[in-house]
Protein backbone atom coordinates (compact mmCIF):
# COMPACT_ATOMS: atom_id res chain seq x y z
CA UNK A 1 0.00 0.00 0.00
CA UNK A 2 1.07 3.16 -1.03
CA UNK A 3 2.30 5.85 2.13
CA UNK A 4 0.68 9.18 1.66
CA UNK A 5 1.23 12.12 3.41
CA UNK A 6 -2.05 14.83 3.36
CA UNK A 7 -2.41 18.45 4.57
CA UNK A 8 -4.68 20.89 4.38
CA UNK A 9 -5.29 24.72 4.59
CA UNK A 10 -9.05 24.99 5.08
CA UNK A 11 -10.99 28.19 4.61
CA UNK A 12 -14.15 28.87 5.34
CA UNK A 13 -16.53 31.63 5.96
CA UNK A 14 -16.76 33.06 9.22
CA UNK A 15 -20.63 33.43 10.67
CA UNK A 16 -20.79 36.41 12.01
CA UNK A 17 -24.65 37.65 13.23
CA UNK A 18 -23.64 41.62 12.21
CA UNK A 19 -23.29 40.60 8.79
CA UNK A 20 -20.54 42.83 8.41
CA UNK A 21 -17.00 42.66 6.97
CA UNK A 22 -13.96 42.51 8.68
CA UNK A 23 -12.27 45.88 8.45
CA UNK A 24 -15.81 48.17 7.08
CA UNK A 25 -18.86 48.58 7.74
CA UNK A 26 -20.37 46.96 4.44
CA UNK A 27 -23.12 44.29 4.64
CA UNK A 28 -22.16 40.63 3.87
CA UNK A 29 -25.16 39.97 1.56
CA UNK A 30 -24.33 36.37 -0.66
CA UNK A 31 -26.57 36.89 -3.38
CA UNK A 32 -26.50 40.81 -3.91
CA UNK A 33 -26.04 42.59 -7.08
CA UNK A 34 -22.41 42.90 -7.91
CA UNK A 35 -20.21 46.10 -6.59
CA UNK A 36 -23.21 47.37 -4.18
CA UNK A 37 -22.05 46.20 -0.89
CA UNK A 38 -18.64 48.20 -1.10
CA UNK A 39 -17.08 51.43 0.48
CA UNK A 40 -13.42 52.95 0.13
CA UNK A 41 -11.81 50.72 2.20
CA UNK A 42 -13.24 47.48 0.60
CA UNK A 43 -12.40 48.40 -2.67
CA UNK A 44 -8.81 49.85 -1.59
CA UNK A 45 -9.17 53.93 -2.76
CA UNK A 46 -6.12 55.88 -2.15
CA UNK A 47 -6.25 57.40 1.19
CA UNK A 48 -8.61 54.43 2.89
CA UNK A 49 -7.83 52.93 6.32
CA UNK A 50 -8.87 50.24 7.35
CA UNK A 51 -11.33 50.02 10.99
CA UNK A 52 -10.79 47.94 13.94
CA UNK A 53 -11.35 44.02 13.11
CA UNK A 54 -14.86 42.81 13.28
CA UNK A 55 -15.44 41.63 17.28
CA UNK A 56 -17.33 38.76 16.42
CA UNK A 57 -15.58 37.86 14.12
CA UNK A 58 -12.32 37.86 16.55
CA UNK A 59 -14.57 36.13 19.02
CA UNK A 60 -15.73 33.09 16.19
CA UNK A 61 -11.67 32.58 15.62
CA UNK A 62 -10.59 32.21 19.45
CA UNK A 63 -13.72 30.05 19.36
CA UNK A 64 -13.27 27.78 16.69
CA UNK A 65 -9.12 27.65 17.75
CA UNK A 66 -10.10 26.19 21.36
CA UNK A 67 -12.74 23.70 19.84
CA UNK A 68 -9.71 22.46 18.00
CA UNK A 69 -7.29 22.18 20.99
CA UNK A 70 -5.03 24.78 20.57
CA UNK A 71 -3.03 27.34 22.24
CA UNK A 72 -4.31 30.99 22.36
CA UNK A 73 -1.71 33.45 20.78
CA UNK A 74 -1.88 37.02 23.08
CA UNK A 75 -1.01 39.02 20.43
CA UNK A 76 -2.45 39.47 17.20
CA UNK A 77 -0.61 41.18 14.61
CA UNK A 78 -2.01 41.26 10.85
CA UNK A 79 0.54 41.24 8.27
CA UNK A 80 0.13 42.53 4.38
CA UNK A 81 0.20 39.39 1.77
CA UNK A 82 1.55 40.79 -1.04
CA UNK A 83 0.45 39.38 -4.64
CA UNK A 84 -0.80 40.61 -7.95
CA UNK A 85 -4.10 39.28 -8.83
CA UNK A 86 -7.19 41.18 -10.09
CA UNK A 87 -9.14 39.62 -6.83
CA UNK A 88 -7.21 41.87 -4.70
CA UNK A 89 -7.57 45.49 -5.23
CA UNK A 90 -4.95 46.67 -2.23
CA UNK A 91 -2.19 44.22 -3.99
CA UNK A 92 -2.47 42.49 -1.06
CA UNK A 93 -4.46 40.89 1.63
CA UNK A 94 -4.83 41.33 5.33
CA UNK A 95 -4.25 38.32 7.36
CA UNK A 96 -3.15 37.15 10.64
CA UNK A 97 -0.46 34.72 9.08
CA UNK A 98 2.78 34.63 7.94
CA UNK A 99 6.78 35.20 8.42
CA UNK A 100 6.90 37.83 11.56
CA UNK A 101 2.63 36.87 12.76
CA UNK A 102 1.24 35.12 15.71
CA UNK A 103 -1.47 33.21 14.35
CA UNK A 104 -4.57 33.30 16.32
CA UNK A 105 -4.47 29.41 17.54
CA UNK A 106 -1.43 27.22 17.75
CA UNK A 107 -0.06 23.37 17.80
CA UNK A 108 -4.13 22.24 18.57
CA UNK A 109 -4.56 18.39 17.82
CA UNK A 110 -7.96 17.22 16.91
CA UNK A 111 -9.25 13.97 16.44
CA UNK A 112 -5.56 12.79 15.80
CA UNK A 113 -4.26 15.55 13.46
CA UNK A 114 -1.95 18.35 14.54
CA UNK A 115 -3.15 21.54 13.58
CA UNK A 116 -0.10 23.71 12.88
CA UNK A 117 -2.50 27.35 13.40
CA UNK A 118 -5.74 28.82 12.87
CA UNK A 119 -6.19 32.60 11.98
CA UNK A 120 -8.06 35.26 10.62
CA UNK A 121 -7.72 36.95 7.21
CA UNK A 122 -9.81 38.90 4.55
CA UNK A 123 -11.17 37.70 1.43
CA UNK A 124 -10.33 38.78 -1.75
CA UNK A 125 -12.72 39.74 -4.04
CA UNK A 126 -14.66 38.05 -6.88
CA UNK A 127 -13.26 37.87 -10.07
CA UNK A 128 -14.57 36.04 -13.36
CA UNK A 129 -11.10 35.20 -15.83
CA UNK A 130 -13.98 35.05 -18.73
CA UNK A 131 -15.28 38.49 -18.83
CA UNK A 132 -12.76 40.46 -16.79
CA UNK A 133 -15.05 41.46 -14.22
CA UNK A 134 -14.61 42.22 -10.74
CA UNK A 135 -17.65 41.96 -7.99
CA UNK A 136 -15.69 43.82 -4.69
CA UNK A 137 -18.86 42.80 -2.15
CA UNK A 138 -16.98 40.00 -0.94
CA UNK A 139 -13.86 41.95 -0.91
CA UNK A 140 -13.49 41.69 3.07
CA UNK A 141 -15.75 38.80 4.16
CA UNK A 142 -14.05 37.34 7.41
CA UNK A 143 -12.23 34.20 6.53
CA UNK A 144 -11.10 31.18 8.56
CA UNK A 145 -7.82 29.15 7.75
CA UNK A 146 -7.54 25.91 9.64
CA UNK A 147 -4.18 24.61 8.48
CA UNK A 148 -3.15 21.24 9.15
CA UNK A 149 0.37 19.07 9.76
CA UNK A 150 0.16 16.38 6.74
CA UNK A 151 -0.53 13.64 9.25
CA UNK A 152 -3.35 12.60 6.82
CA UNK A 153 -2.42 8.82 5.92
CA UNK A 154 -5.48 7.70 3.91
CA UNK A 155 -8.03 9.21 1.85
CA UNK A 156 -10.41 7.38 4.30
CA UNK A 157 -9.30 9.34 7.29
CA UNK A 158 -9.22 12.51 5.10
CA UNK A 159 -12.94 12.00 4.67
CA UNK A 160 -13.65 10.80 8.24
CA UNK A 161 -11.85 13.99 9.88
CA UNK A 162 -13.67 16.07 8.01
CA UNK A 163 -17.47 14.95 8.43
CA UNK A 164 -16.00 15.27 12.35
CA UNK A 165 -14.78 18.77 11.74
CA UNK A 166 -17.53 20.23 9.65
CA UNK A 167 -19.92 18.80 12.69
CA UNK A 168 -17.46 20.85 15.28
CA UNK A 169 -17.97 23.84 13.47
CA UNK A 170 -21.17 23.42 13.19
CA UNK A 171 -21.57 22.87 16.99
CA UNK A 172 -20.39 26.82 17.50
CA UNK A 173 -22.01 28.14 14.30
CA UNK A 174 -18.81 28.61 13.36
CA UNK A 175 -19.03 28.83 9.52
CA UNK A 176 -21.76 30.25 7.09
CA UNK A 177 -22.48 26.87 6.06
CA UNK A 178 -24.26 28.71 2.63
CA UNK A 179 -21.40 29.79 1.76
CA UNK A 180 -19.30 26.78 1.63
CA UNK A 181 -15.55 25.97 2.25
CA UNK A 182 -12.37 25.30 -0.12
CA UNK A 183 -8.88 24.27 0.51
CA UNK A 184 -6.00 23.87 -0.59
CA UNK A 185 -4.96 19.88 -0.40
CA UNK A 186 -1.30 19.18 0.00
CA UNK A 187 -0.48 15.77 -1.50
CA UNK A 188 2.30 13.86 -1.44
CA UNK A 189 3.25 10.13 -1.44
CA UNK A 190 6.78 7.93 -0.77
CA UNK A 191 9.40 7.69 -1.18
CA UNK A 192 10.84 11.15 -1.64
CA UNK A 193 7.48 12.91 -0.38
CA UNK A 194 7.54 16.24 -2.90
CA UNK A 195 4.53 18.17 -1.45
CA UNK A 196 1.98 18.76 -4.75
CA UNK A 197 -0.33 21.34 -3.45
CA UNK A 198 -3.71 21.51 -5.18
CA UNK A 199 -5.25 25.30 -4.87
CA UNK A 200 -8.92 25.97 -4.01
CA UNK A 201 -11.39 23.04 -4.10
CA UNK A 202 -14.66 24.29 -3.54
CA UNK A 203 -16.05 21.51 -0.84
CA UNK A 204 -15.63 18.79 1.44
CA UNK A 205 -16.21 16.22 -0.91
CA UNK A 206 -14.36 17.69 -3.96
CA UNK A 207 -11.44 17.87 -1.62
CA UNK A 208 -11.57 14.12 -0.84
CA UNK A 209 -11.97 13.51 -4.34
CA UNK A 210 -8.87 15.67 -5.60
CA UNK A 211 -6.91 13.85 -2.96
CA UNK A 212 -7.79 10.22 -4.23
CA UNK A 213 -7.25 11.55 -7.69
CA UNK A 214 -3.98 12.75 -7.03
CA UNK A 215 -2.76 9.92 -5.13
CA UNK A 216 -3.56 7.45 -8.22
CA UNK A 217 -1.76 10.04 -10.67
CA UNK A 218 1.16 10.33 -8.58
CA UNK A 219 1.94 6.84 -8.58
CA UNK A 220 1.47 6.31 -12.19
CA UNK A 221 4.03 9.03 -12.25
CA UNK A 222 6.86 7.34 -10.48
CA UNK A 223 5.66 4.18 -12.10
CA UNK A 224 6.67 5.42 -15.20
CA UNK A 225 9.88 6.44 -13.68
CA UNK A 226 9.22 10.26 -13.83
CA UNK A 227 10.14 12.33 -10.74
CA UNK A 228 7.17 14.13 -8.55
CA UNK A 229 8.35 17.96 -8.89
CA UNK A 230 7.07 20.26 -6.35
CA UNK A 231 4.02 22.23 -7.82
CA UNK A 232 0.64 23.88 -7.68
CA UNK A 233 -2.51 22.13 -9.55
CA UNK A 234 -5.91 22.84 -9.84
CA UNK A 235 -8.70 20.44 -9.44
CA UNK A 236 -11.01 19.99 -12.52
CA UNK A 237 -14.48 19.39 -10.76
CA UNK A 238 -16.19 17.79 -14.28
CA UNK A 239 -13.66 15.36 -14.83
CA UNK A 240 -12.56 14.76 -11.47
CA UNK A 241 -9.00 15.51 -11.75
CA UNK A 242 -5.92 18.07 -11.22
CA UNK A 243 -4.01 20.12 -13.66
CA UNK A 244 -0.58 21.56 -13.56
CA UNK A 245 -0.90 25.57 -12.90
CA UNK A 246 2.60 26.03 -11.46
CA UNK A 247 5.82 25.39 -10.03
CA UNK A 248 5.17 25.96 -6.05
CA UNK A 249 5.92 29.31 -4.82
CA UNK A 250 7.33 30.06 -1.47
CA UNK A 251 6.29 31.62 1.50
CA UNK A 252 8.84 34.39 0.74
CA UNK A 253 7.16 34.83 -2.92
CA UNK A 254 4.15 36.62 -1.11
CA UNK A 255 6.74 39.30 0.81
CA UNK A 256 4.98 39.38 4.53
CA UNK A 257 5.36 42.90 5.98
CA UNK A 258 3.51 43.99 9.45
CA UNK A 259 0.23 46.04 8.36
CA UNK A 260 1.01 49.40 9.72
CA UNK A 261 -2.56 50.88 9.41
CA UNK A 262 -4.06 48.15 11.84
CA UNK A 263 -2.60 48.00 15.99
CA UNK A 264 -1.74 45.00 17.83
CA UNK A 265 -4.57 43.93 19.59
CA UNK A 266 -3.88 42.31 22.60
CA UNK A 267 -6.15 39.17 24.34
CA UNK A 268 -5.27 38.38 28.27
CA UNK A 269 -6.47 35.26 29.55
CA UNK A 270 -9.62 36.24 30.94
CA UNK A 271 -11.08 36.97 27.69
CA UNK A 272 -9.97 33.91 26.73
CA UNK A 273 -11.83 32.14 29.47
CA UNK A 274 -14.86 33.83 28.75
CA UNK A 275 -15.01 32.36 25.49
CA UNK A 276 -13.78 29.20 26.48
CA UNK A 277 -16.79 28.83 28.87
CA UNK A 278 -19.22 29.69 26.31
CA UNK A 279 -18.21 26.66 24.33
CA UNK A 280 -20.54 22.95 23.98
CA UNK A 281 -18.94 19.69 24.32
CA UNK A 282 -17.36 18.54 21.50
CA UNK A 283 -18.86 15.72 19.59
CA UNK A 284 -16.74 13.40 19.62
CA UNK A 285 -16.87 13.60 23.40
CA UNK A 286 -20.64 13.86 22.79
CA UNK A 287 -20.44 10.98 21.04
CA UNK A 288 -18.94 8.65 23.61
CA UNK A 289 -21.12 9.96 26.26
CA UNK A 290 -24.36 9.58 24.89
CA UNK A 291 -23.09 5.66 24.16
CA UNK A 292 -22.15 5.32 27.73
CA UNK A 293 -24.81 7.57 29.61
CA UNK A 294 -28.16 6.41 27.16
CA UNK A 295 -26.40 2.43 26.72
CA UNK A 296 -27.87 3.15 23.32
CA UNK A 297 -25.79 1.81 19.93
CA UNK A 298 -22.13 3.91 18.76
CA UNK A 299 -23.81 4.72 15.44
CA UNK A 300 -27.21 6.17 17.13
CA UNK A 301 -25.11 8.25 18.89
CA UNK A 302 -23.00 9.28 16.01
CA UNK A 303 -25.74 10.06 13.86
CA UNK A 304 -27.58 11.94 16.76
CA UNK A 305 -24.28 14.34 17.54
CA UNK A 306 -23.95 15.30 13.85
CA UNK A 307 -26.54 18.22 14.74
CA UNK A 308 -25.97 19.91 18.57
CA UNK A 309 -30.14 20.52 18.61
CA UNK A 310 -30.89 16.97 17.55
CA UNK A 311 -28.62 16.12 20.22
CA UNK A 312 -29.83 18.44 22.63
CA UNK A 313 -33.68 16.80 22.01
CA UNK A 314 -32.63 13.60 22.72
CA UNK A 315 -31.01 14.05 26.15
CA UNK A 316 -34.01 16.16 27.07
CA UNK A 317 -36.54 13.07 25.61
CA UNK A 318 -34.66 10.40 27.03
CA UNK A 319 -34.85 11.42 30.56
CA UNK A 320 -38.48 10.97 30.13
CA UNK A 321 -38.84 7.99 27.79
CA UNK A 322 -37.10 4.86 27.31
CA UNK A 323 -33.71 6.33 25.31
CA UNK A 324 -33.20 3.26 23.10
CA UNK A 325 -36.95 4.30 21.49
CA UNK A 326 -35.65 7.75 21.49
CA UNK A 327 -32.30 7.16 19.71
CA UNK A 328 -34.56 5.31 17.23
CA UNK A 329 -37.34 7.30 16.68
CA UNK A 330 -35.15 10.39 16.34
CA UNK A 331 -32.40 8.96 14.41
CA UNK A 332 -34.98 7.44 12.13
CA UNK A 333 -38.07 8.89 11.94
CA UNK A 334 -37.47 12.38 12.55
CA UNK A 335 -34.43 12.22 9.88
CA UNK A 336 -36.77 10.45 7.57
CA UNK A 337 -39.54 13.53 8.08
CA UNK A 338 -37.12 16.20 7.74
CA UNK A 339 -35.04 15.02 4.81
CA UNK A 340 -38.22 14.78 2.87
CA UNK A 341 -39.51 18.50 3.98
CA UNK A 342 -35.67 19.35 3.15
CA UNK A 343 -35.97 21.17 6.31
CA UNK A 344 -33.17 21.11 9.03
CA UNK A 345 -34.74 20.69 12.83
CA UNK A 346 -33.57 24.53 13.38
CA UNK A 347 -36.18 25.34 11.05
CA UNK A 348 -38.86 23.73 12.79
CA UNK A 349 -40.27 24.30 16.41
CA UNK A 350 -40.35 20.74 16.83
CA UNK A 351 -39.46 20.46 20.85
CA UNK A 352 -38.90 18.11 23.44
CA UNK A 353 -42.83 18.18 24.51
CA UNK A 354 -43.94 17.10 21.56
CA UNK A 355 -41.58 14.16 20.99
CA UNK A 356 -42.05 13.02 24.29
CA UNK A 357 -46.11 13.36 24.35
CA UNK A 358 -45.50 10.92 21.23
CA UNK A 359 -43.36 8.60 22.26
CA UNK A 360 -45.28 8.33 25.78
CA UNK A 361 -48.52 7.31 23.78
CA UNK A 362 -46.34 4.47 21.66
CA UNK A 363 -44.75 3.74 25.12
CA UNK A 364 -48.37 2.96 26.68
CA UNK A 365 -49.76 1.72 23.93
CA UNK A 366 -52.48 3.94 23.34
CA UNK A 367 -51.53 4.60 19.32
CA UNK A 368 -49.70 2.57 16.59
CA UNK A 369 -46.25 3.33 15.45
CA UNK A 370 -47.68 3.74 11.84
CA UNK A 371 -50.11 6.27 13.65
CA UNK A 372 -47.28 8.12 15.23
CA UNK A 373 -45.32 8.38 12.23
CA UNK A 374 -48.48 9.93 10.32
CA UNK A 375 -48.82 12.18 13.40
CA UNK A 376 -44.78 13.16 13.15
CA UNK A 377 -45.21 14.19 9.35
CA UNK A 378 -47.85 16.47 10.17
CA UNK A 379 -45.98 18.27 12.93
CA UNK A 380 -43.08 19.08 10.27
CA UNK A 381 -45.45 21.11 8.86
CA UNK A 382 -47.77 22.81 11.75
CA UNK A 383 -47.42 22.03 15.61
CA UNK A 384 -50.06 21.20 17.23
CA UNK A 385 -50.55 19.39 20.79
CA UNK A 386 -50.80 15.62 20.03
CA UNK A 387 -52.41 14.07 22.98
CA UNK A 388 -55.36 16.51 22.14
CA UNK A 389 -55.50 15.44 17.97
CA UNK A 390 -54.93 12.15 18.93
CA UNK A 391 -59.11 12.50 20.62
CA UNK A 392 -59.83 14.80 18.42
CA UNK A 393 -59.17 12.68 15.50
CA UNK A 394 -59.96 9.02 17.32
CA UNK A 395 -56.41 7.90 16.67
CA UNK A 396 -56.24 5.35 19.80
CA UNK A 397 -55.32 2.28 19.25
CA UNK A 398 -58.65 -0.40 17.89
CA UNK A 399 -58.10 -3.34 20.59
CA UNK A 400 -60.11 -5.99 22.14
CA UNK A 401 -60.04 -9.67 21.01
CA UNK A 402 -64.03 -8.99 19.68
CA UNK A 403 -63.95 -5.86 17.78
CA UNK A 404 -60.41 -7.06 15.90
CA UNK A 405 -62.46 -10.15 15.53
CA UNK A 406 -64.73 -9.18 13.58
CA UNK A 407 -63.00 -7.47 11.05
CA UNK A 408 -60.37 -9.96 10.22
CA UNK A 409 -63.68 -12.25 9.75
CA UNK A 410 -64.55 -9.66 6.85
CA UNK A 411 -61.39 -9.52 5.83
CA UNK A 412 -60.42 -13.95 5.74
CA UNK A 413 -64.17 -13.80 3.43
CA UNK A 414 -62.90 -11.33 1.22
CA UNK A 415 -59.36 -12.71 0.43
CA UNK A 416 -60.49 -17.20 0.33
CA UNK A 417 -57.15 -17.33 -1.83
CA UNK A 418 -54.98 -15.82 0.43
CA UNK A 419 -56.02 -17.62 3.13
CA UNK A 420 -55.54 -20.88 0.98
CA UNK A 421 -52.42 -20.20 0.06
CA UNK A 422 -51.73 -19.48 3.95
CA UNK A 423 -52.61 -22.73 4.76
CA UNK A 424 -50.37 -24.13 2.09
CA UNK A 425 -47.34 -22.52 3.72
CA UNK A 426 -47.07 -19.45 2.19
CA UNK A 427 -46.46 -17.62 5.60
CA UNK A 428 -46.29 -14.06 3.62
CA UNK A 429 -50.06 -14.25 3.30
CA UNK A 430 -50.74 -13.53 6.74
CA UNK A 431 -48.75 -10.54 6.05
CA UNK A 432 -50.90 -9.52 3.11
CA UNK A 433 -53.68 -9.84 5.55
CA UNK A 434 -52.95 -7.40 8.31
CA UNK A 435 -52.04 -4.99 5.78
CA UNK A 436 -55.21 -5.38 4.62
CA UNK A 437 -56.90 -4.61 8.17
CA UNK A 438 -54.33 -1.43 8.81
CA UNK A 439 -55.83 0.18 5.69
CA UNK A 440 -59.01 -0.21 7.42
CA UNK A 441 -58.08 0.98 10.27
CA UNK A 442 -56.10 3.36 8.68
CA UNK A 443 -53.41 2.25 10.99
CA UNK A 444 -54.61 1.76 14.19
CA UNK A 445 -54.53 -1.74 15.13
CA UNK A 446 -51.39 -3.49 16.35
CA UNK A 447 -49.91 -5.47 13.93
CA UNK A 448 -48.52 -8.11 16.54
CA UNK A 449 -52.10 -8.70 17.99
CA UNK A 450 -53.51 -9.43 14.43
CA UNK A 451 -51.19 -11.69 13.28
CA UNK A 452 -52.28 -13.69 17.07
CA UNK A 453 -55.89 -13.26 15.61
CA UNK A 454 -55.83 -13.96 12.22
CA UNK A 455 -53.84 -17.11 13.06
CA UNK A 456 -56.63 -18.10 15.31
CA UNK A 457 -59.23 -17.44 12.98
CA UNK A 458 -57.30 -19.92 10.78
CA UNK A 459 -55.92 -22.66 12.17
Amino acid sequence: MTEIKCGLEIHGYINVENKTKLFCNCAIEENAKPNTNICPICTAMPGSKPMLPNKEAVDKIIAIALMLGCKINKRMLFQRKHYSWPDLPAGFQKTISGSYSNPVGVNGKFLGIRISDVHLEEDPARWDPLTGNVDYNRSGFPLVEIVTEPDFKSTTELRDWLKALLTTLNYIKAIDKNSGVKADTNVSIGPKFNRVEVKNVNSFSNIVKAAEYEVLRQEEEIKEGKEIKQQTRAFDEKYCKTVFMRSKEKAADYMFIPEPDLPVINIDDNYIEKIRKTLPESPDKKIERLAKQYKIKKEDSFVICSDILLSELFEKTARKINPLLAARWLRFELLRVLNYNKKELSETKINEKHIIDLLSLIETKKITETTAQKILEKLAGKLFDVNSYVKEHKLGVISGVEELEKICKDVIKKNNKVVSDYKKGRKEALNFLVGQVMKATKGKASPKELKEVFTKLIN
